[in-house]
Formats: structure tokens, C-alpha cells, sequence
């Protein structure tokens, strides 16, 4: 830490003052959390994410572009990126710096310009365009912020967890323990970086405020309700967030179903409002992103049947490969160092793990006599998940591993319910011992029954090594629980609830700690020979010129990297990108790494199509003309295709006509154009339907051609082009979101009721 500056402390001051700001607000208006709670989890967050919030550390997985043009050379660094966490610097956070950068030039992010031929920017669930915990980040350099953002994911799971578990009537060290087994739990920790995490750690918040309607009755719980559901609804992963708002109904149908007849009306109707007002506001998101899901590449290929069913596998193996991560997760490897042999990816598999002391404290809730608020209601949910995600012998499970979110929170839940019985004398040892047996039976077996089918010793080290370590922790779990039965103190049966709360932070914090290493700062976005070459001749003017792209071929300079250069690359990584695009590629395809399009075929004429100017490729690369090398270095590189379409042309020769584009935005195109007889206006523009022309201020119905790219007719003589966009469903949301606005206002804030005149009612 020989470069260590103060400024360094930045990002941890910032995320003290928001966590000390909530913890003020909710000691004013609803819930205090205890002195001593937050300190562990500030504590605990330090040990998490230290070395990024105070050492200058960055939270994004650099050192996994090594390898690939044009980054062979870059240096490793210790440690070593996480080989999961490609996503997030290839997928997440160019869409987060196309948003940002559509913030900073004062503009809606409507469209992102630098993915393929465009596609929609607010319609895109994974840029998080108007996500709260990614709005608090921007203060900081996009880098320096996913820290900052991840940081405030797990507090906010942390706070919001332990206060629902508290309002269900559990004591202080219970919920202590529900709340770190599920917010340092595998959900949020392994899956931090990803727009799901929002998902996890805005869930605990809507439930707590759906407990607080039901207690308090106050405007001020509608209002959280709103606030919070709200920020679930822009969290930015669809699936997570039906799972979320399925659970917190569940949650608010039950409390509805627990009430005398007479008072379900007030609390349907306050909860109601307040989550469709929250729908209201979130509309200008939402319905844009509901007219182009169907559309995208994810869409189709589920409609197709393609939910990654393990091919061949039997059931038997399948059913081991799904549940036994939930209790043994290093018990098929480690998808980080790059050995796994479960069902798909230890991040999806093992996500549900909430620590061995939590997993056999939820087991005893099973078959516990007196149940608290809702405990029966979690059981049913964990249940339902557990047979969802079964493997179906023709084929994958009903459900996705997502609905590993609900399990996780039911699980932690589950958990504090059976510490709140220990904690109140209401134990039985025996049961306590033959549940402990049968986890650490389950353990062993898992551990010692599934060794790489390949080579049995691959990763030996680590499997008994967290054989040993979870068979200890379920040691001292079970220990101290079983001697608070001599202890006739309630403080004494508290203490050992708290040292098994230490017991689950501890072994979370040593599984999940490493899924999340931060990068040094000294390693930034490597500019090299040939990323500088075409930053110069391509990332000068953004807002004028003909808008021309680069791309790269094979796996070389992976998709979507081109925006954190301020480049255009003609390919998309993207779930969300739009298949009628991705179709068009298939003349130049040559494979796919998952949802990743490799190209090929160098010399097609449609490069020239898709606009692009620049091909990157490795620095022994033979090309076929009409490409030629401008630039090669040990990098890489680089050939020029002078035939490249710009954004927006007219075939005509100069002697038909001529076209000049002197604005170039990402939603507004101008063209001035001169022709001696009518033509068609073509582009290399994707038109999702949100493309308008208008030809001298009067509107002109677009066209596709051929499917894909935007193109209007011209007439003859000298005309003034706009291109305009605003995504289908735009307008009427920010219609919908000012009534939701309008009807909040109106509704949920409190408003002082006038006093009656001293001589109201009098006879004269």
C-alpha cells in the first residue's frame, strides 16, 4: 500500500454517511437497529470489502481479459480475477457507462448507440438506468463505483433483514443471525456484482415494510412500501424481481388471511395503493421494457426451448447436482479456479447456501411444535422452491435457480425461528443431535462421494478442505446449542445464540470473501497499439461524422468492451440484444462462446453493411482484400474496409445527389440531403419500432430494410432529415408515472387537518 492516499477513504466515508443517514431515518420514523448490530455489520462489511472501500482496490474483474487480443500481455495480478465475473466487465458495466454517459450530456438514456446497429438503452433491464443503489455510486469514477454500489447491496440486505426478522416477534440475537445468513449468504455474495444482487438486497425491505402496514397503520408505512417496491421494480433482472414481488404478496396475502375480517379492507388497500403507485412512477421503465422483451435474443431462444438442460446427464446425477450444493457447495469444485463438474456453474448452483449452522438450525424448524408469524408460510415457500427447481427426467426443472433467492431468505428465516426457541429454553437435544448427524452425514458423503469424474484428484485440497471446515462449524453449532439447556439465563442462551451467529458470519465470510477479489488500482482499462489506433480515428468527433464501427474476430477484444473505449463494435453481448440483428449476422458467424457472437469470414461484403470500417485481429493476421493492415503492433492488428456504410446514407452517385450528417447523437441524426430525384434513405440503424423521420419538420412514415435497419423515402430537391427516437411506450409512461406521482402525493403524504372554528356548532 505504498500508494495508499487518503482520497482512498472516500468511497467507505460515503458509505458510512448513507448507512448512518438510514439508520438515523429509521431510528426517526420507524425501527431503531441497535448500536451494537450495526457495528457488526460495519465490521463485517470491512472484512468483506475492505481493501476496495479504504485501500483503493476496484471491484471489477480486469485481470480476466488476459489472453485475448488485444491483452495478452497484460500482466497478472494477485490476486486473480474471479473467471466468473467475466460478465461484469463485459457485459454490466459497458451498459452502465452507456448510462452514465447519457446522464452526464443532460439526455434520457434512451439508446445505446455503441452495441451492434443500436438497441435500446431503458428498455434494457441490465443497464439499471434509474436503479437507486447504482444512482448513490455515481459520485465516484464508474470503476470505483461498482464498489461503492456493492458495499450498499449487502448493508441494505443486512439492515432491512435483521428489522423484518425483528418485526415478526424474534429477539435481537435471532435475527442478528437471519440477517448474516442471508445477507453474506451465496445469493447476494456470489451474484454481487450482477443486477440480480438488487433483487436480494431490496426483497428484505419490501417485506419489512409490508410487516410495518400491517402494525403501524401510518402514511409513513405506505410510503416506505412504495419507496421500496419501486426500487425493486427498476432493480434491473426481471426474473428475480417476479420471484421478489411473488414472495412479498405471499407474505402480504397471509397477514390479510391472520386479520379480523373487519380490518383486511384498510390493509389491502394501503398496501395495494402503495404498490401500485410504485408501478405507476416505475412505468417509463417498464413499459418500454415490456414492448421490446419479446423481442430480444433471450426471448426467443426460452420461447425455443432452450433453458441449458444438462444434455445426457441422468436424473439421479442431476437431482445430486442441484441440491447438494445447497449444503455442500464446494462439493463439485470451484467454478472461480476453473474446475466444476456440477450441473451448470457454482455461482448457479451454490447459490442457496446460507451456512452450515443456518441450514441445521432451519432443518429443526421443520418439526418445531409453536410457530412464529409466518414461519409455516416460509416452510411452504421453501418447500414449493425445493420441488421446482427438481430435475425432470425429460428434461431441465420447471424453475430456474433464481428461485434459490426466496429459498435463501426462507432458510435464514427458518434459521433465526429455531434460535428464537433456543433462546427461549425451547429445546430438545435429541432432535438437535440426530438433525446434526444427518447434515454431517449429507457433508461427508457430498465431499467424499463426488470427485472429478475426470481426474479424481482435481481440486482434492479444497473439497476435504471444506469438508473439514464445515464439519467443524457444525460442530460448534451444534455445541453450543445443545448446552444451552443447562443454562437456566436467558442471557446465557442468548450469548450461545450470538456465538452461532459469529459461527455463520465466520464461514460465509471465509467461502464467499474470495468470490469477490479486488483488482489494484494500479491496473485501469489497458490502452494499447491498436486500441489507441482506433480510438483515434474513430472516437473523435461522437456526435458528428458518418458514424463509422470497428469489430474484432474470433473471441479477440470481447463484445461490448468498445464502449468503455467510446468505440462502436458492430457485435452485441447481450441477453437483451435484438434477434432480428443477431440474425443478420449469421452470413459472418462462425461460432458462439454462450451469448457471445464470434465472427468470421473477414472479406463479406456484409461488414460493409453493418458499417464497419475497422477490423481488430491478431498481430500474425492475413486478411483477404479488399481489407488492408493500417496498424500492427505485438498487440495486434488492425484493417481498414473502405467500403463502410455510415449510419445513415442514400445510394446515389454525385451526379444524383449528395448527403451531408452533421449531427450524429445516440437519438437524434440530421441529415442534409440534395437530390435531382426521389430516393431511399438507408441506414445501419436497428429499428425497434421507437425511430421517427421527419423530412423538413413534417413526419415520414419509417420503414425497415431488410427487416433490421431503419430507411424512409426521400423526394427530390434539398431537404433537412431528423431521425428521431423515443421507445414505444415512453410517453404514455411518463404520463402514468406523473398520475403515480400525483395519486402519491395525494394519498401518502400526511396533511394536517384544519381545527374547527371556536364558535363551530354555536346558537346566536
Amino acid at each position: 500500500m505504498a500508494d495508499w492516499s487518503p482520497v482512498d477513504l472516500l468511497p467507505a466515508l460515503w458509505v458510512g454517511a448513507l448507512g448512518a443517514s438510514l439508520a438515523w431515518a429509521l431510528r426517526r420514523w420507524y425501527d431503531p437497529v441497535p448500536a451494537r448490530v450495526l457495528g457488526v455489520f460495519a465490521v463485517a462489511l470491512l472484512i468483506l470489502l475492505g481493501p476496495v472501500l479504504c485501500g483503493g482496490g476496484i471491484l471489477l474483474p480486469l485481470d480476466t481479459l488476459r489472453g485475448q487480443v488485444p491483452f495478452q500481455r497484460v500482466e497478472p495480478t494477485e490476486p486473480q480475477g474471479n473467471l466468473l465475473q467475466g460478465d461484469l466487465i463485459q457485459l454490466v458495466t459497458p451498459s452502465l457507462a452507456a448510462v452514465r454517459g447519457a446522464w452526464s450530456e443532460g439526455r434520457w438514456p434512451l439508446w445505446n448507440r455503441q452495441a451492434g446497429a443500436g438497441m435500446p438503452l431503458l428498455a434494457d433491464p441490465q443497464a439499471q438506468a434509474l436503479q437507486p443503489l447504482v444512482l448513490l455510486g455515481y459520485p465516484f469514477p464508474l470503476a470505483r463505483a461498482a464498489g461503492v454500489v456493492a458495499a450498499l447491496r449487502v448493508l441494505l440486505a443486512l439492515i432491512f433483514g435483521f428489522l423484518w426478522i425483528r418485526r415478526q416477534g424474534l429477539g435481537e440475537a435471532p435475527a442478528l443471525a437471519g440477517a448474516l445468513a442471508f445477507g453474506f449468504g451465496g445469493f447476494l455474495l456470489l451474484w454481487l456484482g450482477w443486477p440480480l444482487a438488487n433483487s436480494a438486497a431490496l426483497l428484505p425491505l419490501v417485506l419489512y415494510a409490508v410487516a410495518r402496514c400491517d402494525d403501524a397503520a401510518g402514511r409513513r408505512d405506505a410510503l416506505l412500501l412504495a419507496l421500496g417496491t419501486l426500487a425493486l421494480l427498476l432493480g434491473g433482472h426481471p426474473e428475480t424481481i417476479a420471484y421478489a414481488l411473488g414472495m412479498a404478496a405471499l407474505f402480504l396475502l397471509d397477514l390479510l388471511r391472520r386479520r379480523p375480517r373487519g380490518l383486511r379492507w384498510a390493509l389491502a388497500r394501503r398496501a395495494g395503493l402503495a404498490m401500485a403507485i410504485a408501478g405507476m412512477v416505475a412505468a417509463p421503465l417498464l413499459l418500454p421494457a415490456i414492448e421490446y422483451l419479446p423481442k430480444t435474443m433471450r426471448a426467443v431462444r426460452m420461447a425455443a426451448g432452450d433453458r441449458g438442460a444438462a444434455a445426457g446427464v441422468p436424473v439421479g446425477n442431476r437431482a445430486a447436482q442441484t441440491y447438494l450444493p445447497l449444503a455442500a457447495p464446494n462439493a463439485f469444485g470451484d467454478s472461480r479456479v476453473a474446475a466444476y463438474w456440477g450441473l451448470v456453474n457454482s455461482n448457479e448452483d451454490a447459490s442457496g447456501f446460507v451456512g452450515t449452522a443456518a441450514l441445521l438450525a432451519a432443518l429443526l424448524a421443520a418439526r418445531a411444535r409453536r410457530r412464529f408469524a409466518q414461519e409455516r408460510l416460509a416452510l411452504g415457500i421453501a418447500a414449493v422452491c425445493l420441488l421446482l427447481i427438481a430435475p425432470l427426467p425429460g428434461g431441465p426443472s420447471l424453475a430456474s435457480h433464481r428461485l434459490l433467492l426466496p429459498l435463501s431468505l426462507c432458510l435464514a428465516y427458518l434459521a433465526a425461528c429455531t434460535l428464537e426457541r433456543f433462546q427461549r429454553g425451547e429445546i430438545r437435544r435429541w432432535p438437535l443431535l440426530i438433525a446434526a448427524a444427518g447434515l454431517g452425514a449429507i457433508i461427508v458423503w457430498g465431499y467424499l462421494a463426488h470427485p472429478d469424474p475426470t481426474d479424481p484428484e482435481r481440486l482434492a485440497i479444497l473439497r476435504f478442505g471444506w469438508l473439514r471446515w464445515q464439519l467443524r462449524f457444525l460442530g460448534l453449532a451444534t455445541l453450543l446449542l445443545a448446552g444451552t439447556a443447562s443454562w437456566r439465563r436467558r442471557s446465557g442462551r442468548s450469548l450461545a445464540v450470538a456465538g452461532v451467529a459469529a459461527a455463520i458470519l465466520a464461514e460465509l465470510l471465509l467461502l464467499h470473501r474470495p468470490a469477490n477479489p479486488p483488482m489494484p488500482r494500479q491496473m485501469p482499462l489497458p490502452v494499447n497499439g491498436p486500441i489507441a489506433f482506433l480510438q483515434w480515428k474513430l472516437g473523435q468527433n461522437p456526435h458528428r461524422g458518418p458514424g463509422y464501427r470497428m469489430a474484432a474476430l474470433d473471441r479477440d477484444f470481447p463484445p461490448n468492451l468498445a464502449t468503455l473505449y467510446g468505440l462502436t463494435d458492430a457485435r452485441i453481448y447481450n441477453p437483451m440484444a435484438p434477434q432480428a440483428y443477431v440474425a443478420r449476422l449469421a452470413p459472418i458467424l462462425a461460432g458462439w462462446q454462450g451469448e457471445a457472437p464470434e465472427l468470421g469470414a473477414p472479406g463479406h461484403p456484409l461488414y460493409s453493411r453493418l458499417g464497419v470500417r475497422y477490423l481488430l485481429a491478431s498481430p500474425d493476421a492475413r486478411l483477404p482484400p479488399p481489407l488492408e493492415r493500417v496498424f500492427a503492433d505485438a498487440d495486434g492488428s488492425v484493417w481498414e474496409h473502405p467500403g463502410a456504410r455510415p449510419r445513415l446514407y442514400v445510394d446515389a452517385g454525385p451526379r444524383i445527389g449528395r448527403i451531408a450528417i452533421p449531427r450524429s447523437e445516440d437519438t437524434w441524426l440530421t441529415a442534409e440531403v440534395g437530390l435531382n430525384r426521389p430516393r431511399r434513405l438507408a441506414s445501419v440503424v436497428y429499428q425497434d419500432g421507437g425511430w421517427r423521420v421527419l423530412v423538413n419538420g413534417e413526419a415520414r412514415p419509417p420503414e425497415r430494410e431488410p427487416g433490421v435497419f431503419l430507411s424512409a423515402e426521400l423526394p427530390a430537391g434539398e431537404s433537412r432529415v431528423d431521425v428521431l427516437y423515443r421507445p414505444a411506450g415512453f410517453l404514455w409512461g411518463c404520463v402514468i408515472a406523473a398520475l403515480g406521482l400525483a395519486a402519491g402525493a395525494a394519498l401518502l403524504m400526511s396533511v394536517p387537518r384544519p381545527s374547527p372554528h371556536p364558535n363551530f356548532g354555536r346558537t346566536i
